[in-house]
C-alpha cells in the first residue's frame, strides 16, 4: 500500500483546496493509529481553529466503519464535523460549532470529497 503523501494532490482536488494557498500540512487529529488507519494526513490554516483530517485505509469497508466510529465520537463533542468516504480515504473534518468563519471553512467538504457537487 502506498502512504498518503503520494496521494496528497488528490486528496486537495477532491477537497478543491489546491489554490488555498493558506492551506497547510499538519497532525491528523485523531493520530492514524487511533482510528486504524495506516496513514493520515493533516490539514489547517494558520488563522483559525478548523482542521481537516484525512486517513488511509486498505479500502471501502475499513474507511466506512472508522467512519461510523469517528460520528459517534463528534456527536458527544459540540463540534461542527464533516465527514465521507472515498475508497480507502476517510475524511474527517471539524470546526468549533460557535465559529461562523471556521464552519464556513469547512463546510461543504463532504460532498466535494465524496464526489457529490
Amino acid at each position: 500500500m502506498t502512504g498518503i503523501a503520494e496521494k496528497r494532490r488528490r486528496i486537495l482536488t477532491l477537497l478543491r483546496l489546491t489554490d488555498d494557498h493558506a492551506v497547510r500540512d499538519t497532525d491528523a487529529v485523531p493520530t492514524a493509529e487511533d482510528v486504524g488507519a495506516a496513514d493520515a494526513l493533516g490539514l489547517d490554516w494558520p488563522d483559525g481553529q478548523a482542521h481537516v483530517s484525512v486517513y488511509l485505509f486498505p479500502g471501502y469497508d475499513e474507511a466506512a466503519a472508522a467512519q461510523e466510529r469517528l460520528q459517534g465520537y463528534g456527536a458527544q463533542t459540540d463540534l461542527f464535523v464533516e465527514t465521507a468516504v472515498n475508497g480507502g480515504l476517510l475524511l474527517w473534518a471539524v470546526a468549533p460549532r460557535d465559529d461562523e468563519a471556521d464552519r464556513a471553512r469547512i463546510d461543504g467538504l463532504a460532498g466535494t470529497f465524496s464526489g457529490r457537487e
